[in-house]
């Protein structure tokens, strides 16, 4: 059985039909979407974070940083782009293919597609679970292919519906890998697999696996590490860590940190990073730490940057700037808060709203 409808991106208009147990409507409207599973620091800059993709209804633009802002906030940032560009590479074509028609396969299973993008061919398969629960798999393979040539997985996940559309508790893992082997010209490479749970429509908390990931192999480093992150509804505050390579501001060289950065921001009053580096210009054994506050308009107003090592600290010369009292809210000020390890804890920020579920370990699909 085939039927039409249409899908707005983002708010899964659709016309409803049933079908062999399945509900249309519910199985779109059980995808992943781009608000629910994207980092988030400043949402009054979404541009910066590469979140403008919600506003643009996921239309395939590129943003880029204008390198303005404190310099730990933007190499922090510069990562959080960049996995949010990778989440668009799976989520647009989903969003495209869930407008076409539906074939209702055995078992519960509606696909979509196939359908040629620039680089690849693409389809698109939802399975009913239990109760609420959907799972899906996005696969492709090169295009003009002959018929018999199999398709790659190239991302999948789940839902368990809780209240609107696209909310609840899941999961979603996307191979750049098996992209690149669909489609040559592709620079990504890695792969990236990530937990989400929301509160209601706007408050989520979500934890992502980097596994040798880069957008870009010729720009951008691999790296392997966990990300974590959340965002309040209520008040818009953001709270990410993240694990990022770039030159921290006062070290000797343009030679690339290890940065984990611990950031968080209250809209209309400002933010502040903390983080721990290491390799680089520091030196085997030791590490630095250190702090940056920012206002409203990413203005930073305070920076302090410490290397370590087992004897103690001692402050970088010329990375002071301002002091910690200078910083717009009371809770941005105060002692250092250092993120601890090397960037593969799981671990929620302080202040989440509850942790999700257990982040996949690999790029699989559950039908």
């Amino acid at each position: 059985m085939r039927w039409n409808k249409t899908l707005a991106v983002g708010s899964a208009l659709v016309l409803s039909t049933a079908c062999g147990g399945v509900d249309d409507q519910e199985a779109v409207e059980s995808l992943p979407d781009f608000a629910g599973t994207s980092l988030e620091i400043n949402t009054a800059a979404l541009a910066q974070d590469g979140a403008a993709l919600v506003a643009q209804d996921l239309m395939q633009v590129e943003a880029s940083l204008d390198g303005q802002g404190a310099a730990m906030l933007e190499g922090a940032r510069l990562e959080v782009k960049a996995l949010n560009d990778t989440l668009r590479q799976a989520l647009v074509p989903i969003a495209d293919l869930a407008k076409q028609s539906a074939d209702a396969q055995p078992h519960d299973v509606l696909v979509y597609g196939p359908k040629d993008r620039a680089n690849a061919t693409f389809k698109l398969s939802i399975h009913k679970g239990r109760g609420r629960r959907y799972e899906w798999k996005l696969e492709a393979r090169p295009l003009n292919s002959a018929e018999d040539v199999a398709y790659m997985l190239i991302a999948a996940g789940a839902l368990n519906r809780e209240g609107e559309a696209h909310r609840g508790r899941g999961t979603l893992a996307i191979s750049l890998d098996n992209l690149k082997e669909v489609a040559p010209s592709y620079r990504g490479r890695g792969k990236l697999m990530m937990s989400f749970a929301h509160f209601g429509q706007g408050t989520k908390s979500l934890a992502y696996r980097l596994e040798s990931f880069t957008p870009n192999r010729d720009t951008h480093e691999a790296v392997t590490g966990a990300f974590v992150g959340h965002k309040l509804q209520a008040t818009g505050v953001t709270r990410v860590r993240v694990l990022a390579p770039y030159n921290l501001p006062n070290t000797a060289t343009p030679e690339k940190e290890w940065v984990l950065s611990s950031v968080r921001h209250i809209p209309g009053t400002g933010g502040r990073a903390d983080v721990r580096a290491w390799g680089g210009d520091i030196t085997a054994n030791a590490y630095y730490v250190g702090a940056s506050c920012w206002d409203a308009q990413e203005k930073e107003l305070y920076r302090v940057l410490l290397d370590c090592a087992d004897s103690g600290c001692i402050e970088v010369p010329g990375s002071r700037v301002g002091s910690s009292q200078d910083c717009p809210a009371v809770e941005l000020r105060g002692d250092l808060m250092i993120p601890e390890g090397k960037g593969n804890d799981l671990t929620p920020e302080p202040g989440n709203p509850g942790a999700p579920d257990t982040v996949p370990d690999f790029v699989t699909a559950e039908f």
